[in-house]
């Protein structure tokens, strides 16, 4: 048995299985209302595409331009320099230099160091406190991980506190001794005894 559908495959040949549009009917057959309008396959063929817009040429150099080089200045030309080192290059290095050693000779470094020194030491204070306690940190984050070492420095600081905090403190005259003995100890290090 023979397929009945087939394709079309000239766009411009009717197909006698598709519905006319409404302009082309030649039988006197009203259309209704349901079916939509398509503009016929001839009309649409037959409308020109736009052409596309060609851009204008691009433009183009006339002449040639000839730049001249010009003498460098006496600082960065190439050759021995003040300090005999002549290798030729590197003529921005000597004048940055040149430019550093004039801003010294003007005695800026000293002005600006006066001013910025408290902050400085202060700074760098802080940089060497937080340095400092970092190290501690880590150090007692080892030894807490250590088993038995936590409690055997305890241990240690209870035993050393009833051996040597005790009969201190039992007798007045010796908490006398030994609270003076802390307040010298304390006005040695302030600088005051």
């Amino acid at each position: 048995m023979a397929d009945d559908t087939t394709s079309n495959p000239d766009p411009s040949s009717p197909d006698p299985n598709t519905p006319e549009p409404a302009g082309l009917v030649e039988q006197g057959v009203e259309q209704t209302a349901e079916a939509p309008v398509e503009p016929p396959l001839d009309a649409v063929a037959a409308t020109p595409t736009p052409e596309p817009v060609s851009a204008p040429p691009e433009p183009s150099v006339a002449t040639t331009l000839v730049v001249e080089p010009t003498p460098a200045p006496l600082a960065t030309q190439p050759g021995p320099s003040a300090d005999g080192e002549g290798d030729g290059e590197g003529g921005e290095w000597e004048l940055l230099l040149q430019k550093l050693r004039q801003w010294l000779n003007q005695g800026e470094l000293q002005s600006l160091w006066s001013q910025a020194r408290k902050p400085v030491t202060l700074l760098a204070a802080l940089v060497g406190l937080l340095l400092v306690l970092r190290v501690y940190n880590a150090v007692l984050g080892v030894l807490d991980s250590l088993p038995l070492v936590p409690g055997l420095l305890e241990l240690a600081g209870v035993v050393w506190s009833v051996r040597y905090g005790v009969p201190k403190l039992l007798r007045s005259s010796e908490r006398e001794r030994l609270l003076s003995g802390l307040s010298n100890r304390w006005k040695a290090f302030r600088g005051k005894g």
